[in-house]
């Protein structure tokens, strides 16, 4: 491999030793029986709360950043920088001194140096020893005699024989070689390292320097760090996959390559917010021999040895394995797969054997009744036919779809006459019956078909809000392109993302109000509301639960990679700990710094809106200014309350601008991103909406003036929600308390009132395009997939960057293209997971409790 390989060796040492060499001891020591062990702190994983944060800071410290570095960079880019290039000055001079000759390199270039070198080894005498050698000289570092591994009597088990008599060289580069020798002897001498460790590591290290091809592979597989230093590019990526395809081939001791993450925080980190903190990360290729505290300590002695001291902690590092934790949730997952899987496939058979297969060969036989009669009347008097399409009228979900109304009118009940309750209970379960009713694009007359379309829009714009800023941790360009894409004014509908979820917020006032008022209108007030709080129970929760199960035991073995976090999920301790506050919805009150499931805060607020939406659904049966003022009541106490709470803490008005010096990003987050009583406003819009469509839907007329009016009002209060933080989201011209303040408690409202006005317009006749769009029956199937889909898409976010083998390069074109991926790949998992884990319940609660709701 010639200069170069000799180059990237001492460029991995020196840049080694540079990067950490400025470190003070944040580690404790612990000694037992005779052996030192050392407990690093442990780099931080980034939660949905912090990567939050970190694409706040992006996005808002961009434009500050193209005019001066902060302090980490000027510290990394400035002292650091000039020691590194003072360092490749120093290593130039070296290997052009002790490089190889022109014949050794064309010999390693052909790939054939490594079988020479592992042939040699089998002699007595190293080829690298015998007198032709011009490299054995005593200067050479590792291959003089006394100190050849290759010796009869040199022993793997003892660990100092490899480096106890190793030969000083007066480079600065081989000092740095010295030190790290020294550690490896003074590391076994303390009992700190295992021997196999150490023994193994001093025989890398030793045929490195001999240009062992085996060994060279090790240090190909190390990262490089790579031009744009002075832009904080502190992730320096190995070849995962060449370093776990390595063994130590021709050595005398066996191991195989494991990749190693090397991480140093510049300064402690941030326990509240350790997206701020800078982590330079250096995948390496060690033996696996060694453990992770094995490998933390040989980077911290090495660094003592140096005798300097700074300000870099040096973090836990991170064994990269094929080897996945199996805890009792992976236990249970599996578990609950294997018994819905066999549901679903038994489930199945029964639905098609006794349900389904006695359907179809009545209707052949009304068929070829109807066939036989019609061939007997002249003329063309055939409107006795059924229909081959589904009729509008037909609102039977139990019903399969290959049946229309006609038919059933001549098919006698006898497939269900003699069904037990337990094969209606299997069939619950069947993927033909919950496929074709997921899969329907009828909806029943007066629905209202415009908001299946929102529902589709606003989740795609909460996946592309979480793809942008997951993708943030592991850039290859954050400091540089990145910031450039982030400030331009037209991403401001990405970095301004937040209020997709308000748009599901007002959906769901609407809907509960609109079907509620309809339900009393026929039954009066006293409705079963026990079973009205059930039913929303049972809808939400078992998908709920076991997705969360799902997750927390399965989505470690989903991946592999350099970038591939050990914890996974990110949330994993928040759930094995609190999952009880999410059972209960009250996981965004009871420890809601530690959310387990990060989007699941959205339905802990929706339930409890839910909860209380009877307070203002309830006056509106007796009377209408009841319920006006009782709606009035709550959206007062919400804005009376955000505006104090806002100008108290000095809250931000937008979470990406949160991040900002002299705001509390974790109070914004906990205290009113996910507090009910900050978010309730586009509810009560909704629930407003909702009465007047339930109410007076038939009697509001509009004309052309006022219909073209509420589209302009409606088109430039949106606007203005989110393109009105330019300003802040720049970070340019940030707004003042009290404007934030103002923000926060009416925009969100003023956006669902913009929701609102779509809807009543497309119902109203006055939605033209737009309701044609929104109304398109491929949104009525995906639009019954957003549950689902928001409950699992980020874990496939996690997964999609997770398994990448290089960092990820942020483009407009790289981020589209991405989430279209993801959007595909959601859409898709979550049609699975609706057939398995979400529709069974509902077919459950029909059959358990028919009378649970009314027909809708």
């Amino acid at each position: 491999m010639g200069k170069f390989s000799d180059s990237v060796l001492w460029v991995t040492f020196v840049l080694l030793a540079v990067a950490i060499c400025n470190t003070e001891s944040h580690y404790l020591v612990q000694r037992e029986q005779g052996r030192v062990s050392l407990v690093f702190p442990e780099a931080p994983t980034l939660t949905y709360k912090d990567r939050m944060a970190l694409a706040g800071q992006v996005v808002t410290q961009s434009a500050a950043y193209r005019k001066q570095l902060d302090t980490v960079a000027a510290a990394v880019t400035h002292m650091d920088l000039m020691t590194i290039f003072r360092a490749f000055s120093d290593i130039r001079g070296f290997t052009s001194e002790y490089g190889p000759s022109d014949s050794e390199r064309s010999i390693n270039n052909h790939g054939t140096g490594s079988n020479i070198h592992d042939n040699s080894r089998n002699t007595p005498d190293n080829i690298r020893n015998t007198p032709d050698n011009s490299r054995n000289t005593p200067d050479n570092i590792r291959n003089t005699p006394d100190n050849s591994r290759n010796t009869p009597d040199s022993s793997p088990n003892t660990p100092d024989n490899s480096f106890n008599n190793h030969v000083k060289t007066p480079d600065s580069v081989g000092t740095v070689l010295d030190a790290v020798f020294d550690s490896l002897k003074d590391l076994s001498n303390i009992g700190a390292n295992s021997s196999r460790c150490i023994n193994d590591t001093g025989d890398l290290i030793i045929n490195m320097v001999q240009r062992q091809g085996w060994a060279l592979k090790f240090l190909d597989a190390v990262g490089k760090p790579g031009p744009g230093l002075s832009q904080i590019k502190l992730n320096f990526l190995g070849d995962y996959s060449l370093c776990r395809s390595l063994e130590s081939n021709g050595s005398r001791t066996s191991f195989r390559g494991n990749y190693v993450t090397w991480k140093v925080s510049v300064g402690p980190v941030n326990p509240i917010n350790p997206a701020a903190s800078a982590v330079i990360q250096w995948g390496v290729c060690m033996p696996d021999s060694c453990s992770d505290a094995e490998n933390t300590l040989f980077v911290l002695e090495a660094v003592e040895r140096l005798g300097l001291n700074g300000t870099m902690t040096v973090l836990q590092a991170e064994s990269h394995t094929d080897h996945r934790e199996v805890t009792t949730a992976t236990i249970l997952a599996i578990l609950i797969l294997c018994i819905l899987g066999t549901l679903v496939l038994v489930g199945t058979l029964a639905d098609v054997v006794f349900l389904q297969w006695p359907r179809w060969r009545q209707q052949r036989m009304v068929q070829e009744e109807e066939g036989i009669v019609n061939s007997l009347v002249s003329g063309s008097g055939r409107e006795g036919i059924p229909s081959t399409s589904r009729s509008q009228d037909d609102d039977d979900d139990d019903e399969p779809l290959l049946i229309t109304n006609q038919d059933k009118e001549k098919v006698t009940p006898e497939g269900n006459a003699n069904t037990g309750m337990c094969v209606k209970i299997l069939a619950a379960f069947s993927v033909y019956t919950n496929g074709s009713k997921v899969l329907s694009t009828t909806q029943q007359p007066g629905s209202i078909t415009c908001i299946h379309g929102i529902r589709f829009i606003s989740l795609s714009w909460v996946i592309l809000g979480h793809t942008m800023s997951f993708s943030l941790a592991d850039v290859d360009n954050l400091a540089s392109e990145a910031p450039v894409e982030l400030s331009r004014w037209t991403f401001d509908a990405v970095a301004n993302a937040f209020v997709s979820v308000d748009t599901f917020f007002t959906l769901s006032g609407i809907l509960v109000s609109y079907l509620t008022i309809k339900e009393m209108k026929q039954r009066g007030w006293r409705l079963n509301w026990l079973m009205f709080y059930f039913h929303r129970f049972w809808r939400l929760t078992p998908p709920y639960m076991l997705t969360i199960v799902l997750i927390l035991g399965l989505q470690r073995f989903c991946g592999q990679g350099p970038l591939w976090e050990t914890v996974q999920p990110a949330d994993k301790a928040f759930c094995e700990k609190y999952w009880w506050t999410n059972l209960l919805y009250i996981n965004n009150l009871v420890h809601a710094d530690k959310v387990c499931l990060a989007q699941s805060w959205y339905l802990a607020n929706d339930m409890q809106f839910f909860l209380v939406s009877p307070l203002m659904i309830i006056p509106f049966y007796f009377n209408e200014f009841l319920g006006l003022a009782s709606c009035a009541i709550f959206f007062v106490s919400h804005v009376t309350t955000t505006l104090a709470l806002s100008v108290q803490n000095k809250w931000a008005d937008s979470l990406v601008s949160a991040g900002q010096a002299g705001h509390d990003f974790e109070s914004y987050f906990t205290e009113y991103y996910e507090a009910p009583w900050c978010r309730i406003g586009p509810y009560i819009v909704g629930i407003l909406t909702g009465y007047l469509l339930a109410t007076k839907r038939d009697r509001i007329k509009l004309n052309w003036v006022t219909a073209i009016a509420g589209w302009l009002v409606a088109a430039a209060v949106a606007l203005a929600v989110v393109y009105g933080l330019r300003g802040d989201i720049g970070g340019k011209h940030p707004s003042s308390v009290g404007v934030a303040a103002l923000y926060n408690a009416f925009a969100r409202s003023a956006w669902g009132a913009c929701v609102c006005w779509v809807i009543v317009a497309c119902v109203t006749g006055w939605g033209g395009f737009v309701n044609s769009f929104l109304s398109w029956s491929p949104f009525v199937v995906l639009g019954r997939l957003t549950y689902m889909a928001y409950l699992i898409h980020i874990a496939l976010i996690y997964i999609y960057f997770g398994n990448q083998q290089t960092l990820f390069h942020f483009t407009n074109f790289n981020i589209a293209m991405t989430f279209i991926s993801i959007i595909v790949a959601t859409y898709g998992v979550s049609f699975i997971f609706m057939l398995v884990l979400e529709s069974p319940m509902v077919g459950l609660e029909k059959l358990f409790l028919p009378q649970s709701r009314p027909k809708q």
